[in-house]
């Protein structure tokens, strides 16, 4: 995650120094039409969402935490299947719930912001003018064609569209559904030793749903992440979704340079005969 956020950093920098510059502008002393650097102050202020974002990785650090806490909880003595969470007894399975649902919840947040960000910037002009949705990265960049500048969309499906879905899919059974998904359990079981094992019959469910094929155990082709290091045979849900996130972490610290350097680089390019 270092990485990331030395570039939400890094681009929220870049994108800040180019709407003070587009800011300072004298509208009466350009040749560029007003608008071009109207649309340039709208889009450089996209720097206060990145901003804002920055701080929630830290939230993330510490629900991972507290997930990995659960992971390795012991039973309360005499109370069987009940650990403590946050200093609260209770049942293993509901502190697994709370716990994995806060981690996928804050972690799909930052995507989403940061999907938002990228959208806005590099995204064709439905995607990024659409007033009342914000740009999506299973919903668009990955759902559509043809949605991103110089084919950006294309090397976001080809390479990480399994870990995309997989995780995505896990936040809203969590968020949405909560335990099952109709008559299937996300989980082998509710006792301590069971921990973050998923179901043979969500395993199943998620990868029909995700793109992987049918039998249940073959991941999806659109991943960097070889056969023989995937976590994805292996159904523990935790190492699944540290593996995977990380991928989609290296996905966003990608696509975020990109579309920032590229917008500012427009700015510059399109800019100069007015700082001549």
């Amino acid at each position: 995650m270092s990485n990331l956020k030395e570039q939400m950093i890094e681009s929220s920098a870049a994108l800040q120094q180019a709407w003070t510059y587009v800011q300072g502008v004298s509208l009466t002393k350009i040749s560029l039409p007003a608008k071009c650097y109207e649309q340039w102050l709208k889009r450089a202020g996209m720097h206060q969402v990145l901003t804002s974002t920055t701080p929630i990785l830290a939230a993330r650090d510490a629900a991972w935490k507290v997930v990995q806490d659960v992971a390795n909880a012991q039973e309360v003595q005499g109370k069987p299947k009940t650990v403590k969470y946050s200093n609260v007894e209770m049942e293993f399975a509901v502190a697994r719930h709370l716990a994995l649902t806060s981690y996928v919840t804050v972690t799909w947040s930052i995507y989403d912001r940061l999907a938002n960000t990228c959208g806005r910037l590099a995204g064709v002009g439905d995607i990024a003018e659409n007033p009342k949705q914000n740009p999506k990265v299973c919903e668009d960049f990955v759902g559509k064609k043809k949605v991103l500048g110089f084919d950006g969309h294309l090397h976001i499906r080809e390479a990480y569209s399994w870990p995309l879905k997989v995780s995505y899919k896990i936040r809203n059974w969590l968020v949405h559904e909560g335990y099952e998904e109709g008559s299937t359990s996300l989980f082998h079981g509710e006792d301590i030793p069971d921990r973050f094992m998923l179901h043979d019959d969500a395993i199943q469910y998620l990868q029909k749903a995700c793109g992987g094929e049918n039998d249940g155990r073959n991941k999806g082709d659109f991943t960097c992440v070889s056969d023989e290091n995937d976590c994805w045979t292996h159904s523990d849900l935790l190492k699944i979704l540290e593996q995977y996130n990380k991928e989609i972490d290296t996905m966003f610290t990608a696509l975020l340079k990109w579309s920032v350097d590229s917008f500012v680089g427009q700015i510059k390019a399109f800019a100069a005969r007015d700082q001549a």
